[in-house]
């Protein structure tokens, strides 16, 4: 059986979190996968059953790896992509904006993609950082105190996920079983 690679950009480990649970999510189903920071990834011409990437937005954009990654890799594998981000702590797990436009801008047609929310964590911050996370929190109704930790990530979307994923693994590895529509994403 092939492994899954599951690729992780995160900043304060909120990213990397939720990639460590996927796959402890893919393991209980007997899944092997590797995880990986995607700052030094493993060798991508290894025949790998799934790619998934799980990457955080920062004011508004991904890491430059996720967008180097994905400029200098042709996938050779299915992809399945997460972003991870406080402007999605309002919705609903449907792609938004910041993961639509970089699944466009790099022509990335995943078989699942959703958009979580990460973990506003003021006192891990730097000054600037702190008071640039101050500033949109109040444009956007959140907490703007610059000292609590709220964690915004919902896991039951990030079990969704992970499920999606699984089931579309074994669907590759059992092409008799029930097509992946059938199972919702």
């Amino acid at each position: 059986m092939k492994p899954t690679l599951i690729l992780y950009a995160s900043r304060d480990g909120q990213a990397k979190h939720i990639a460590q649970t996927v796959q402890q999510h893919l393991a209980q189903q007997a899944l092997h996968c590797e995880l990986a920071d995607l700052k030094y990834p493993p060798n991508m011409a290894k025949n790998w059953q799934a790619i998934i990437v799980v990457a955080s937005v920062r004011y508004g954009r991904h890491h430059a790896e996720v967008h180097q990654f994905f400029e200098h890799n042709t996938l050779l594998a299915p992809l399945a992509m997460m972003s991870v981000s406080l402007n999605a702590r309002k919705g609903d797990g449907t792609p938004n904006g910041y993961l639509k436009k970089l699944l466009a801008q790099h022509h990335l047609q995943p078989f699942t993609a959703m958009s979580v929310a990460g973990r506003l964590d003021y006192p891990r911050y730097g000054w600037l950082d702190r008071q640039m996370m101050r500033l949109i929190m109040k444009m956007t109704g959140g907490p703007s105190d610059g000292k609590c930790c709220v964690e915004y990530t919902n896991w039951q979307h990030v079990s969704k996920f992970a499920g999606t994923v699984s089931r579309y693994i074994q669907q590759e590895q059992n092409p008799n079983a029930k097509p992946l529509s059938q199972f919702g994403a």
